[in-house]
């Protein structure tokens, strides 16, 4: 009975040392406080060690909710990882209590510090030394590594908020063209306050492609444009550079030589050298659809003479009409060239599409009389078969059609004259026949 009463005594005595203890700050040169674990044995003989999995021991921070209702509202624990005699590792969890809906919730865990110096944060088997499960924000500088995240094919630019994220994706997923390498990395820039959104991928052996936020949907991405580099732009010096590929106008980020050179005085098409003293230099046939303005002299086959506009060497070839001086061509389509002014020229061949006046000599001709002309200019005054000045006046001389109705009239003349002499010699014939009875008759 004795023993009992001071094993009582002895054990009143620790609970109120504990309680003391429980309720006093540490103090001292190198306070500190201990949670001791250790596996006790029923029995009461020596407790057992700790083993892997075991809680050290945990502190929470509890808070009175309601008359007997005392909950936890936050906690850190620390579980063994592993352990043998002489050495131990434990993890470091911390858990919190958000839940509005379930008031009875234990807290969660949040982050873990593991044994091996890695740090979870949303997740309790971190693969880094910070392993984050969510969006993460710093308001200083940042120094290290950064992960690629695993991103959802799905991702818009209302997903992006105030950030610089880095994913891992697929072609596939974002649209591009298939490429020996399906995955690549992709950088997304939001600076947020109203900018627009921009992407940035790499992966392939295509170069870099880069695309910006639609302007007319704010939560799409426009096309993706390829980031010349380098490899992509080829040529020579002095040479303009075109887009390059196959068909002739497709899509294409690839540049290299055109036909077109510039050494930065002159200009040559279809050659590499071009003439010094011209700043445009063809190397080839040249064709112009539309107008075409020459301010200065112009010469086809030699170097233009100052003193004309226009100086060509060689044949010409106008296969519409050509107007020079005039203010305006002929009403008549008929007519090729238009004149205004006068025309001087060594020889002028027209070849008339009608047949010429030699028809008059034909038999069946029908000569007018000289009484029936003398009547036909005394009653109209011109020569019948010939334009009037009227007619001159309002319509224009046709050279050629002149020329055909004045040699009509030579020739008419001509059968006239013929006509007149034969009639002269008949009367001749009969006046020397007269004449020789006459002095027949004076003999006599």
């Amino acid at each position: 009975m004795k023993k009992n009463l001071f094993a009582l005594a002895i054990f009143a005595l620790l609970l109120g040392f504990c309680a003391e203890k429980m309720n006093a700050q540490a103090a001292g040169v190198k306070p500190e406080l201990v949670m001791y674990r250790h596996n006790g044995n029923s029995s009461g003989a020596v407790p057992t060690p700790i083993v892997n999995g075991d809680k050290l021991g945990t502190i929470r921070w509890k808070g009175l909710t309601e008359i007997g209702n005392n909950r936890t509202g936050a906690s850190i624990e620390a579980n063994v990882n592993q352990t043998f005699p002489g050495y131990i590792s434990a993890d470091l969890i911390f858990r919190t209590t958000t839940s509005l809906t379930d008031p009875q919730s234990e807290p969660n865990k949040r982050m873990i510090i593991a044994s091996t110096g890695l740090v979870g944060i949303g997740t309790m088997t971190p693969q880094f030394h910070l392993d984050v499960i969510g969006n993460t924000h710093t308001s200083g500088r940042f120094y290290g590594r950064i992960h690629f995240d695993n991103g959802e094919p799905t991702d818009l630019p209302s997903g992006y908020i105030d950030e610089a994220y880095f994913e891992r994706k697929t072609r596939a997923q974002l649209g591009l063209a298939a490429n020996t390498y399906a995955n690549g990395g992709i950088l997304t820039l939001a600076p947020g306050g109203g900018s627009l959104d921009r992407q940035l991928f790499s992966g392939g052996d295509d170069g870099l492609w880069t695309r910006s936020q639609n302007l007319a949907n704010a939560d799409s991405w426009d096309v993706w444009q390829k980031l010349l580099t380098s490899a992509d732009i080829n040529g020579n010096a002095g040479r303009v550079a075109r887009f390059t590929g196959s068909p002739v106008g497709s899509a294409s980020s690839t540049i290299g030589n055109s036909q077109l050179f510039d050494d930065g005085t002159n200009v040559g098409i279809g050659t590499t050298t071009p003439d010094a003293a011209y700043l445009l230099t063809v190397g080839g046939r040249a064709r112009v659809n539309g107008n075409t303005f020459v301010n200065g002299n112009l010469g086809l086959g030699k170097a233009p003479s100052s003193t004309f506009n226009l100086d060509v060497a060689g044949e010409s070839n106008f296969d519409g009409r050509v107007k020079v001086g005039a203010a305006n061509f002929p009403t008549s389509s008929s007519y090729k060239l238009a004149v205004g002014g006068g025309i001087i020229a060594e020889e002028v061949n027209v070849q008339l599409q009608a047949s010429w006046a030699d028809y008059v000599f034909n038999k069946d001709y029908k000569l007018a009389p000289l009484a029936e002309v003398e009547l036909f200019i005394q009653t109209e005054n011109h020569l019948p078969g010939v334009a009037s000045a009227k007619e001159v006046r309002e319509k224009g001389l046709n050279l050629g059609e002149m020329q055909k109705a004045q040699m009509e009239k030579i020739e008419e003349l001509y059968l006239h004259v013929i006509n007149m002499d034969k009639q002269m010699q008949a009367l001749k014939s009969e006046n020397e026949a007269l004449k020789a009875k006459v002095e027949q008759l004076e003999k006599r």
